[in-house]
């Protein structure tokens, strides 16, 4: 939501500015003859002001109508990337109830650390190969259709901290001390926030598109 927020102001600034580029030029031209006695400067106004229009304008309503007409598409690689990290146990898919997976948490006091780090690892494989089979089908769609840019970083961060999580599993194996477990235990932690944010841009970004369906934006 924060970051909605200050891309949101972000795009605000953008518009104000260029409206005020746009007003003053257009004021001088009207109020002054100062274009007329700098044909060259005048001519490089006149572009701006072109390029400023296309991009704030003409390019927003071709972005706009292409979105529309790919929205189904678009709908439907986001569900099955929701539905891709979806828990089995946990989640009801026929009633649009998911769950994203989560990782489990290993500690000093297993019974068997060796085999808990052999599964966890296991674990994270079906899980890379997952979200790669996912994006090895959509991920060239995604990247060119609609505002999918927060998404496919998400996906990215995941796909990066089950690595770190695998990585540390290995150093915990050879250390077996407190330190590398209480890495272990940070590294997965944050790769289950990472699935839970990618589980809510997915579910923001399905909810996006049925509203550029129905035409509410």
């Amino acid at each position: 939501m924060l970051r909605s927020g200050r891309e949101r102001a972000k795009r605000i600034a953008i518009w104000i500015g260029a409206v005020t580029v746009i007003a003053v030029i257009l004021w001088l031209d009207v109020m002054t003859g100062l274009w007329n006695e700098l044909v060259i400067l005048s001519g490089l106004a006149a572009g701006l002001v072109t390029f400023l229009l296309t991009v704030l304008v003409l390019d927003k309503l071709i972005a706009r109508s292409t979105a529309r007409r790919w929205s189904p598409v678009n709908r439907l690689a986001l569900t099955e990337f929701l539905y891709s990290i979806a828990d089995d146990e946990r989640s009801e898919i026929s009633r649009g109830e998911i769950v994203p997976r989560t990782l489990p948490h290993i500690d000093a006091d297993t019974i068997d650390l060796k085999a808990d780090l052999h599964a966890l690892r296991e674990q994270v494989v079906r899980e890379r190969a997952l979200l790669s089979e996912a994006l090895g089908t959509w991920a060239q769609f995604l990247a060119s259709s609609g505002d999918n840019d927060q998404v496919m970083r998400e996906i990215a961060e995941v796909a990066l901290q089950l690595h770190r999580v695998r990585d540390v599993t290995l150093e915990v194996e050879d250390e077996k001390s407190s330190a590398s477990l209480a890495e272990l235990a940070k590294q997965t932690q944050r790769c289950n926030e990472s699935m839970a944010r990618l589980e809510g841009e997915l579910r923001a970004r399905i909810r996006g598109e049925e509203q550029i369906a129905h035409g509410v934006r």
